[in-house]
């Protein structure tokens, strides 16, 4: 019986959002069935090396369609350049691999587009399918007609150019009085530019992302646009609420991240996750508590996550001092609130909180420290919360190591100057 004949698992998006969970869900027996039209983006995006280790590590790689990585340069607010790296991903053919993984753990792949009404998709033709299970991950327009009601609207223009002087590889973000250009250099001499800026605007695309280029004050000589240039809506929305835990929207789908955070990829993978974790909650344990706590966690995670970006995206702006007058940076220097990116925790404290342990969602207690402010699970295997307990009722390294073994001596100490420094603090 094949998945298309009645699927378990119907996944409509084969971005990296919808085919991650194509492969959970396939890896884990289900019959899944995903459809996406896999129509070409023709760009290019960073992808981290967090994102970049757990594709190795899982096994399911990228199929060649990173490089990498290369320095990240940032200037902004007249600080020196700041340097880190990431690395540069094809998205058509990185998500092509993940698509061919899907396929290659069992999924079956349905190039077309679909409707979702309700729990039930409608395909060209008419024909209708259901299925246990329901996955939309079709990006911003899996929002239902949702529009955001921001006092701003944005849109990334993006394009490939060349220069008569091609520098090095690498990315650079650029503050400009209309917003900010991000471009990736690539080794073969190609640039890819995406331009972050107010939608409104009389003037063409061309004319505005050249006026960015030409704006930023590097070295790039002449340079000629090489592409027809694409523009996309790229205000973050707010996550989506979960109604339905049988039928989880994920990546941009659920959450939609403002691009100045370059977290897209790392989100479209994580909520993938996430929602894995909650089928096999669901599964494992059915009850009405079960599905209070599957809630709970994903409602939870996607709004923390939201709010922790948007806050550390509001902070960058907020640094650049040199367009406050400008209308862009007028509009989004107060977006979204003014609270603080992280609760200030000044002392190790533990309290209960939801994780995933065994690829199952539960409660559990964790620890928070300053450095951690969104709590720890374990050191290891070593559980942080009760690791921390003993230590704080005054257990000895040595009797720590005889029941944690030779870890708990270097965590021992690690502690020991965890909680001198917030006694100093305090």
């Amino acid at each position: 019986m094949t998945a298309l004949s009645r699927p378990d698992m119907i996944v409509l998006g084969g971005g990296p959002a919808g085919a991650v969970s194509a492969w959970l869900a396939a890896r884990d027996g289900l019959r899944v069935l995903l459809i996406d039209p896999a129509k070409p983006s023709l760009r290019i995006e960073g992808l981290s090396p967090r994102l970049h280790r757990w594709l190795r590590v899982t096994g399911l790689g990228d199929g060649g369609a990173t490089i990498g990585p290369f320095p990240r340069r940032v200037d902004w607010a007249n600080q020196p350049q700041a340097v880190n790296a990431e690395y540069a991903v094809d998205r058509d053919r990185f998500d092509a691999h993940l698509r061919r993984a899907a396929e290659s753990a069992g999924a079956q792949w349905l190039k077309t587009s679909a409707q979702l009404s309700g729990r039930e998709v409608s395909l060209p033709g008419g024909r209708r399918l259901s299925a246990r299970w329901m996955i939309d991950a079709r990006g911003r327009q899996g929002r239902h007609g949702e529009r955001s009601t921001l006092p701003f609207s944005t849109i990334s223009i993006c394009g490939w150019y060349r220069q008569d002087r091609p520098g090095p590889p690498g990315f650079d973000i650029t503050a400009l009085p209309e917003g900010w250009l991000w471009r990736a250099a690539l080794p073969d001499g190609r640039t890819w530019a995406q331009l972050t800026t107010d939608a409104r605007s009389p003037a063409a695309m061309e004319e505005r992302l050249a006026q960015a280029i030409s704006r930023t004050g590097l070295p790039t000589g002449r340079f000629t646009l090489q592409s027809a240039l694409h523009a996309r809506a790229s205000a973050p929305l707010l996550p989506s609420p979960v109604t339905d835990l049988s039928c989880l929207p994920v990546g941009d789908a659920l959450s939609a991240m403002d691009p100045l955070s370059g977290h897209g990829l790392f989100w479209a993978v994580s909520s993938a996750l996430s929602a894995a974790a909650a089928r096999r909650t669901l599964t494992a344990r059915p009850g009405t508590g079960t599905q209070m706590l599957c809630r709970r966690y994903l409602e939870k995670r996607a709004r923390e996550t939201y709010l922790r970006n948007a806050r550390i995206g509001r902070d960058f702006l907020r640094l650049e001092s040199r367009f406050t007058a400008e209308p862009f940076w007028i509009s989004r220097a107060g977006f979204p609130d003014d609270q603080p990116a992280h609760v200030p925790v000044t002392r190790a404290e533990v309290r209960p909180g939801m994780v995933i342990r065994n690829g199952l969602i539960e409660e559990m207690e964790l620890l928070h420290t300053p450095q951690e402010p969104e709590g720890i699970g374990w050191f290891d295997k070593i559980p942080a919360a009760t690791f921390w307990q003993a230590f704080s009722a005054g257990r000895t390294r040595e009797e720590l190591a005889a029941t944690w073994g030779p870890m708990a001596l270097g965590l021992f100490d690690r502690l020991a100057t965890l909680k001198a420094d917030c006694d100093e603090n305090a």
